[in-house]
């Protein structure tokens, strides 16, 4: 891989400076977004970079392109080894969240809201709690990424906090947050170069 600084390229010049090769970490990314290469792509994958960068594997779930039910509050789950009852691609990716050391999840906001399937996504991580909402599969390194039409990038800072309250039950310790203003472009993210080398840095922080 040519990490060579190009030019107008902040993420490049970032990669030069990557820590060195250590035991390989796994982070596992969710795509909550219809866009297959809008904002939350684009972040998601300058992330995937960062971690790669820093000797990590990472797994990438498009949420959109997936087969999968939502949660039948069938509370199976809730007793035994917690697996759940639904055979689907969620249910694979659930296995390989288990035995990740970070996760990472984006989506756009939609009518003031994270998007459906990332909703329903968010249910089916009901298996790595236990009866006492307490994590089965210990800590791991967590991120959010959200993109909006809106221009200002706290005007959703409520909702932000009150979707990450129910982060430690799973087991997540979120320690980035990024947000992706004047979304509706499509290209907003690619052009925002803070905003990329920040994607970067949170990559490797990820996979520490």
């Amino acid at each position: 891989m040519n990490t060579e600084r190009r030019e107008g390229d902040p993420v490049g010049a970032a990669r030069k400076n990557r820590n060195g090769f250590g035991c390989m970490k796994k982070l596992v990314l969710f795509n909550g977004s219809p866009r297959m290469d809008g904002n939350i792509a684009t972040l998601l994958n300058v992330i995937s970079r960062g971690a790669q960068d820093a000797g990590a594997e990472v797994k990438t779930y498009t949420l959109f392109k997936m087969k999968f039910m939502a949660c039948q509050s069938c509370f199976k789950c809730r007793i035994g080894t917690g697996a759940c009852a639904v055979n689907d691609e969620i249910t694979s990716a659930l296995e390989v969240v288990k035995s990740a050391d970070a996760v990472v999840i984006g989506s756009p906001i939609f009518m003031m809201q994270m998007t459906g399937p990332v909703k329903n996504l968010y249910d089916r991580l009901f298996p790595l709690m236990d009866t006492e909402f307490k994590p089965r599969y210990g800590t791991k390194k967590m991120a959010t990424v959200y993109s909006q039409g809106m221009d200002d990038p706290h005007a959703y800072d409520s909702y932000f906090e009150y979707t990450a309250a129910m982060f430690p039950s799973f087991g997540f310790d979120c320690i980035g947050n990024l947000v992706c203003t004047n979304a509706n472009d499509p290209e907003s993210a690619e052009r925002n170069a803070e905003l990329k080398i920040q994607a970067y840095e949170l990559g490797k922080a990820l996979v520490r």
